[in-house]
């Protein structure tokens, strides 16, 4: 029979991330921060549409939510959730997982890419052709 255990699945490597470092998106958009319906103009100078974003923070995995699309580089604080908050703990939990493990492999990819580039060979120049 299976024992349910009031731990967490989660792995420790969420709680490695370094306190202030930008957060980025586990998955790639399949559209563009600018590619939905309606128009959601908001009091920026000059008016912009608002930027589709999803949050990948532990209080609000995979939620999507509008702001300014220059926020981040001193754009206006305009910021508005788009979706509901998830309520469910377990699929919060799954979502947190699930980006937890492609942070992992793509941290675990990045540091084989960097261990494998001194055995990269370069041709040597030829000194034989005319």
């Amino acid at each position: 029979m299976a024992s349910s255990s009031s731990s967490s699945s989660r792995s420790h490597y969420s709680a490695s991330r370094v306190q202030g470092a930008p957060v980025r998106s586990p998955i790639r958009y399949r559209q563009g921060p600018l590619d939905y319906e309606p128009y959601d103009p908001f009091e920026c100078r000059p008016p912009k549409k608002a930027a589709m974003w999803f949050s990948w923070s532990d209080k609000n995995p995979g939620r999507r939510y509008r702001s300014c699309y220059y926020s981040r580089r001193g754009g206006c604080q305009y910021f508005i959730w788009h979706d509901d908050p998830i309520d469910d703990p377990i699929l919060k939990q799954l979502v947190m997982d699930l980006r937890d493990q492609v942070w992992l492999l793509e941290r675990l990819n990045s540091n084989l890419h960097d261990a494998n580039e001194p055995l990269h060979v370069q041709p040597a120049a030829d000194s034989s052709s005319p």
